[in-house]
């Protein structure tokens, strides 16, 4: 069975997330038998579905199937309509429900070689520092989520792109520092280092073009902060 508007509507589904008045609804649907994760605008009010909801919708499912086939992301990603995008549901944890030490520093390698792949299709996540957004399959996989912040690099200037390229990078190695610093080494480090030292100028969260106050520095980064500055 295809799954379309009309099959979403009548399927057996479970709300993952309940979205705000500009973010979509969020859905674990069966269709004839095969699992889907579905983003949704369509419940939001007319003047945000029909603007934000459906371009935001477009890029995302765009940004979707140019890196799906690198096998980091959930595959057969497709739009429902101009309001909804699915891609197939993975059985998986968020990196943010794992302890440090539950997982082995090959994780966090295998990340870092997907993030820059994803580079090298000239294509940056902007959100990894959302540990929601990095998804541990049952296999032991890292798998990347939400591009809704995404951004294409392919006309970027070079000295913007690696900034943005640097900035994805700081974002896993934040996760890294928290879950398995001994593994860390000096070179990755130093780039969330760098981060922290910047980050009083990047006050955006995720596509939001709202400042946010700053939030605290947490216990391990004022620590590797500290470090350095001895």
């Amino acid at each position: 069975m295809k799954l379309n508007r009309d099959t979403f509507t009548k399927a057996d589904k479970t709300c993952i997330q309940k979205g705000k008045w500009c973010n979509a609804d969020c859905w674990r649907v069966t269709v004839g038998g095969e699992e889907w994760f579905v983003k949704d605008f369509s419940p939001r009010l007319l003047p945000v579905r029909w603007t934000l909801g459906a371009w935001l919708i477009r890029r995302e499912c765009a940004f979707l199937q140019r890196v799906e086939a690198g096998g980091f992301t959930p595959t057969s990603s497709i739009r429902l309509d101009r309001f909804a995008l699915a891609q197939r549901f993975v059985p998986s944890r968020a990196l943010k429900t794992f302890a440090p030490g539950e997982l082995p520093p090959t994780f966090f390698t295998r990340l870092e070689a997907q993030v820059r792949t994803m580079h090298r299709q000239q294509l940056v996540h902007l959100d990894l520092r959302n540990a929601n957004n990095i998804l541990v399959t049952s296999a032991g996989e890292p798998a990347l989520i939400d591009f809704q912040s995404a951004l294409s690099t392919r006309r970027m200037p070079t000295c913007l792109r690696k900034l943005l390229e640097r900035l994805d990078l700081s974002g896993i190695y934040k996760h890294w520092a928290q879950l398995a610093p001994e593994s860390l080494g000096t070179s990755r480090e130093k780039i969330l280092l760098w981060q922290l030292r910047v980050r009083k100028w990047w006050r955006f969260r995720g596509y939001k073009i709202i400042m946010v106050r700053q939030r605290p520095l947490k216990e391990f980064e004022a620590k590797l902060l500290r470090k350095y500055e001895d």
